[in-house]
């Protein structure tokens, strides 16, 4: 009888071990795979928090970044550009075109008053006895005798051309020039110097012109005959001073010949000035152009 209760005792033993065992093994498992994740993260954590001492800090802003960025890729040829400084200036320079400029004086005139109605005529190559004016102006010149943005639109650039001009009471003159793309400057920008006496426009000084002076001698701005082109030296009135330069200059002609009439024949009123122009304001006449048949 005991020996029986001994075996039943020690077969409950070995079971209740091998129950034990059963539940004590997956519990195990778990509370290990438990240890290696905490484990894991804090090795990750200390990497991380490593990597982020050694990272140095930014010494740029970002928006100093995106300039640089943007200056590099300009300098590469890129198309792209940096925005405008907000303390840049706001002009905007305004550019004409090709334009011609030059400085006149009349003779006679005192220095500080070469006003005249002057006729401007372009022409390629060299001036010839018939020239045939690509383009051609009347400007009034102002008492500077400087004028400028006379627009050469439509010329070559690179390209010899010849410029004539005539004052009202002068005999022309012409001066050659090679266009540039921007500004030509006529005489190397020293003045034209314009002989008086030519007072019926025909670009020849004679007796014809020494009559027309004749006429009116003596006659001031208050006259009812008066005529300012025969005012030679602008002193208010026609005497023997004006006659005198007629007289001297007797028997001149002007660049390119005489001429059958004031201006070229086929000339139409259709050219520009560009604007502003230096000189001064353009009468309501309009300008002239010579276009070749």
């Amino acid at each position: 009888m005991t020996d029986k209760m001994f075996s039943t005792f020690k077969q409950k033993l070995f079971l209740g071990i091998y129950i034990f065992l059963l539940l004590t093994i997956p519990v195990g498992s778990y509370l290990v795979s438990q240890y290696q994740t905490i484990q894991s993260s804090a090795k990750e954590q200390k990497n991380t928090k490593s990597i982020a001492r050694v990272t140095p800090k930014p010494t740029t802003s970002p928006s100093k970044e995106l300039l640089s960025a943007s200056q590099t890729s300009v300098s590469q040829g890129d198309s792209a550009s940096p925005a405008p400084s907000p303390t840049a200036d706001p002009t905007i320079a305004t550019s004409y075109g090709p334009t011609l400029s030059f400085k006149a004086t009349l003779e006679g005139s005192p220095k500080d008053n070469q006003t005249t109605r002057m006729f401007i005529g372009i022409a390629e190559g060299a001036l010839s006895s018939n020239p045939k004016f690509l383009l051609s102006f009347s400007v009034n010149l102002p008492a500077s005798g400087e004028y400028g943005n006379i627009s050469l639109a439509g010329l070559n650039s690179g390209t010899q051309y010849t410029a004539l001009l005539k004052g009202a009471s002068q005999i022309a003159v012409s001066s050659v020039f090679t266009m540039s793309p921007s500004v030509s400057t006529l005489n190397n920008n020293e003045p034209l110097n314009l002989i008086s006496g030519d007072l019926n426009d025909d670009n020849v000084i004679n007796s014809a012109d020494y009559s027309i002076a004749q006429k009116a001698l003596g006659s001031t701005s208050k006259s009812s005959n008066w005529n300012a082109n025969i005012d030679l030296n602008k002193d208010g009135v026609i005497n023997a001073f004006d006659l005198g330069f007629i007289t001297k200059n007797m028997g001149q002609t002007g660049a390119s010949g005489a001429w059958t009439s004031p201006l070229p024949q086929g000339a139409t009123p259709s050219a520009n000035l560009t604007s502003p122009s230096i000189g001064g304001p353009e009468s309501s006449g309009g300008y002239w152009i010579w276009v070749p048949k």
